[in-house]
């Protein structure tokens, strides 16, 4: 018990520092617009791009350009965007497909988003405030999964995903971020990293390699903190899919050099272990670890959800009380289920 005692004041110090880094964050208002231009990456999108496109047309605040990059669909994508900036990828793959969009940009400041979010009318007019008051390079804009339906796992995506944010959001009160999400981000075109620094033979972290990249540098990356810049993402649609995403975000963690980064992800893996052992010792010897094994999980669940209900509180999120159950339940299981499924599956962005 001296042991897992240990281990949960650590987990609390931890969560703690993330909790308070989250409540420092203040919604900044500045009557400066920055101008923006909108990338945006494809590949086969012919049925998600329209709605996106549509709702880019009703904005408050019009982006100064629309840039869809093509990279080598084979369906309708070229032709839907076809009144708007449309160039095909010069390279192949998330990550050329974006810097070719950098490169055609008229703007200081360009901002990308994936072709299956859902924007509000106030995005661009957020997203431009913040660009034009910030001293940083870089700007994480907020994101939020919303689910196809109001589903148990539905709620678990949710959940894990406001944590993450939640997570970014407070790493990057002094500039210094170590997340974020390509889906709602901005960054100084003059200080797009380059093809090296951003890990081009990685099929993911077109964003979290550029936000590593910046910081390194001595460059500042924030957290736009306010819910009218928040995009919304679908989710994954089965437990199939959300594996492999967590797959796709997990084969990119070794290559971590941002010590936050790697702090973090060493931690979570550690205490997951440390849980996973206790179940396996409560399997092999009830009696005797029961209390131990109970103490653990329920505290770090206990721990965790102070933390996600001040995220999901703040991003309106609202979930069934099963999905925070589940959630904890089988937060332990990602990482060992990650580490094998990579093992038959290889990452890509499509």
């Amino acid at each position: 018990m001296i042991v897992i005692s240990f281990v949960l004041i650590i987990h609390a110090i931890v969560v703690g520092v993330w909790s308070r880094g989250f409540k420092q964050n203040k919604q900044v208002s500045n009557n400066l617009l920055e101008p923006l231009t909108v990338i945006i990456a494809c590949k086969n999108e012919e049925h998600t791009l329209p709605a996106l496109l549509s709702s880019l047309k009703d904005q408050t605040t019009q982006p100064f350009e629309i840039i869809v990059v093509d990279d080598h669909s084979s369906d309708l994508t070229n032709e839907i965007a076809s009144e708007f900036t449309v160039i095909n990828n010069s390279g192949v793959g998330k990550k050329d497909a974006i810097r070719t969009g950098i490169k055609h940009c008229k703007t200081k400041w360009a901002i990308t988003t994936d072709a299956d979010v859902q924007v509000s009318s106030t995005w661009i007019n957020s997203m431009s405030s913040a660009a034009g008051s910030t001293s940083g390079s870089a700007l994480i804009g907020p994101v939020k999964i919303t689910p196809h339906a109001n589903s148990i796992f539905s709620g678990v995506e949710q959940l894990d995903y406001a944590a993450l944010m939640g997570w970014s959001a407070s790493t990057a009160i002094d500039g210094n971020a170590a997340m974020g999400s390509a889906a709602n981000f901005a960054i100084k075109v003059s200080d797009y990293p380059s093809e090296d620094q951003i890990k081009s033979k990685v099929a993911s972290g077109d964003d979290v390699f550029a936000i590593h990249s910046l910081v390194s540098s001595g460059k500042k990356v924030f957290w736009v903190h306010d819910l009218k810049a928040c995009v919304e993402a679908g989710s994954a649609g089965s437990i199939k899919n959300w594996i492999r995403q967590r797959v796709r975000w997990g084969a990119k963690a070794k290559h971590y050099t941002n010590p936050k980064a790697v702090k973090t992800s060493f931690w979570i893996a550690t205490i997951g272990l440390i849980q996973l052992t206790t179940l396996g010792l409560l399997i092999a010897d009830f009696k005797s670890t029961i209390l131990a094994f109970g103490v653990l999980w329920l505290g770090r669940a206990a721990i965790d959800i102070i933390f996600t209900k001040k995220v999901a509180a703040w991003f309106q999120i609202s979930t069934p009380t099963l999905s925070w159950l589940l959630l904890a339940i089988t937060y332990p299981f990602q990482i060992p289920t990650v580490f094998i499924y990579s093992f038959f599956f290889k990452a890509k962005w499509r």
